[in-house]
């Protein structure tokens, strides 16, 4: 990984999971990275072929000039490099590894920019895992970037990680475990690995609300983390 705040994101994801193979999504305190929010987002597994944007930042929102919200992250991927976020996605989701890749984004009038993208599994109370927290940070800062719309992308370099080179497991397996161990307690220095990127001009360290239907009342809701 290149930018600060992609080892920061990873750093903390590490922190907060100690021996288990993912931390659970109640767990992350957005306190703790909250000058990395920006171009934090989280990603609901719905199934092998769709995962949703929960939330996005609004760093990177400003970035691509639109609103992840509710939108599928296979949807900015075509040909062979959908094929392959497919594969990396579920593998993440699927074995509890982390996923790092360097992406080029283009705009309409063949402007191009490098991202840095960092995929890390997130589980629910009962150890299933089905999100993913990840960041997504342009590798330079083009006077043009956030003026104008990012309409394609293509993958320059993927890589799936195992932290702690465990053998790929089934995420059935995998849950029991994550629900039965307890997180570990540290929290001590883990707000100085956000201090160490430096705030854009004009940035505010926060994530776009996104709003969500309750089922049955029809009734909308904004939450920045949701279960």
């Amino acid at each position: 990984m290149q930018h600060q705040t992609t080892q920061a994101l990873v750093e903390y994801w590490n922190a907060i999971r100690g021996d288990r193979p993912a931390p659970r999504r109640s767990e992350i305190e957005p306190r703790d990275i909250k000058r990395l929010l920006p171009y934090v987002f989280i990603l609901e597994r719905q199934d092998h072929w769709s995962f949703r944007f929960r939330l996005a930042g609004t760093g990177l929102c400003n970035a691509y000039g639109t609103e992840f919200r509710r939108q599928n992250m296979l949807g900015l991927w075509q040909d062979e490099c959908h094929t392959n976020m497919t594969h990396l996605l579920n593998d993440v989701t699927g074995s509890a590894a982390a996923g790092v890749l360097e992406y080029t984004a283009e705009t309409g009038e063949g402007r191009q920019v490098s991202f840095e993208m960092v995929l890390l599994p997130l589980a629910q109370d009962n150890g299933a895992l089905t999100r993913i927290i990840g960041a997504a940070v342009p590798l330079e800062n083009p006077a043009w970037l956030g003026d104008q719309m990012l309409t394609r992308q293509w993958i320059d370099r993927i890589q799936l990680i195992d932290p702690d080179q465990m053998p790929k497991s089934a995420a059935a397996a995998l849950a029991p475990r994550i629900a039965r161990q307890a997180p570990p307690r540290i929290h001590a220095g883990i707000p100085s690995l956000a201090a160490r990127r430096q705030r854009l001009s004009g940035e505010r360290p926060y994530l776009r609300l996104i709003k969500s239907e309750v089922p049955n009342t029809g009734t909308a809701t904004g939450k920045v983390f949701e279960s």
